[in-house]
């Protein structure tokens, strides 16, 4: 959806609210219509703090052949540097990255390589791992734990709310259905809690896979509860800082500062983005110590058609090609951090939102794989 109409659905929906005498819809929705770059330094956030043991990926010193890419834009067939390509987009910043060796680098004549940049829904990938590590902890019993068991003190009486368990948060699967309302407050809201108010079940969980903002906000709350940690504080103790982050992270919150966006919203640098890659390039482990299972990597990266799930999406991650074994966390306005095992390659692409025919002509992932092939 445009950004314009965004607004226009907005504004439809806020003048029905107003006859209603209701406010279903943040006012903050109405002023700034759809996600954009700067909603990581307007919104309230929480810091996730860099490691005193600051991870870098090594500097090539050796010539690099060109990357040449061919994308289809113009409809020729023609081979172009891989840096003329990201130049001719809305591109922020691109790492290449193999067997701890800078391959490639790219930064927007007004990027800075320490740069915060925003995830959007890379972060459910985070969450998702998170996930993994409290469930591995013994915090959840296991991704079949029923989510209301962690509500004991809202009054959820829709049958669905008896079937839904994380496994169908993770996986989309929930059966809720989405509104504009519900969006709207968990992204702008004053106090994100309200959301549950607003949550409307389609159809039962584990029936069909539905890709869902809210799905996972209700993941982060039951992090919270289930380790008594903000998403935050645990993703800074469990992975950012024994995985050598640089720079401190901010995780944006609702606007009274509690609750973390834990569907998107995560604000890092485009080299700890990197590490993240790495960690799952490794199978959850960060130079001998298993940040995350080997059984919750091997989940997130498998294919699993069960209870409405799709073939190319499991556990918050998007499942690449057969034949390439790659994987990939994604966000909006094509955000990526694309792993490729065989080859020891992540590559991190970081985007603004620029023209729509122009952002769906090109198929990141058909470039992505045109450079695994290079190296």
């Amino acid at each position: 959806m445009s950004s314009l109409s965004i607004r226009l659905a907005l504004l439809s929906m806020g003048l029905t609210c107003l006859l209603l005498g209701s406010s279903c819809i943040p006012l903050r929705a109405f002023l700034l219509g759809g996600p954009d770059k700067k909603d990581l330094y307007r919104f309230k956030y929480k810091t996730v703090k860099a490691s005193d043991d600051c991870f870098k990926f090594h500097s090539t010193k050796e010539k690099q052949a060109p990357i040449l890419i061919n994308d289809w834009t113009s409809d020729v067939p023609v081979f172009k540097p891989l840096e003329l390509l990201l130049s001719g987009h809305e591109t922020r910043s691109c790492l290449v990255i193999q067997r701890d060796s800078i391959r490639f680098r790219y930064n927007r004549s007004d990027i800075a390589t320490e740069d915060l940049h925003s995830s959007y829904s890379i972060a459910k990938s985070f969450t998702s791992a998170l996930i993994g590590i409290a469930i591995a902890e013994g915090h959840i019993k296991g991704m079949d734990e029923k989510v209301k068991s962690f509500f004991p003190e809202l009054d959820l009486r829709a049958p669905e709310w008896e079937q839904l368990s994380i496994r169908h948060l993770l996986n989309h699967t929930s059966g809720i259905k989405y509104t504009l309302p519900l969006d709207a407050t968990i992204y702008y809201g004053n106090k994100m809690d309200k959301c549950f108010k607003l949550i409307e079940f389609e159809r039962a969980p584990g029936k069909e896979q539905h890709y869902l903002n809210a799905n996972i906000q209700l993941l982060g709350y039951i992090l919270e509860r289930a380790t008594n940690r903000s998403p935050a504080a645990y993703l800074e103790e469990k992975i950012w800082q024994p995985a050598g982050m640089c720079h401190d992270a901010r995780w944006s919150t609702d606007h009274s500062g509690t609750t973390e966006k834990t569907f998107c919203c995560l604000g890092a640098t485009i080299d700890d983005y990197a590490k993240f890659g790495r960690l799952f390039l490794h199978q959850g482990n960060w130079n001998g110590k298993q940040l995350i299972s080997k059984d919750w990597y091997e989940q997130s990266i498998s294919r699993d058609t069960t209870e409405g799930s799709s073939y190319n999406y499991t556990n918050s991650w998007h499942i690449g090609l057969k034949e390439y074994g790659d994987f990939m966390a994604i966000g909006l306005y094509k955000q990526h951090i694309y792993v490729h095992p065989e080859k020891e390659v992540i590559i991190v692409l970081l985007n603004d939102k620029e023209n729509k025919l122009k952002a769906e002509r090109v198929n990141w992932w058909y470039v992505f794989r045109q450079i695994v092939d290079q190296l």
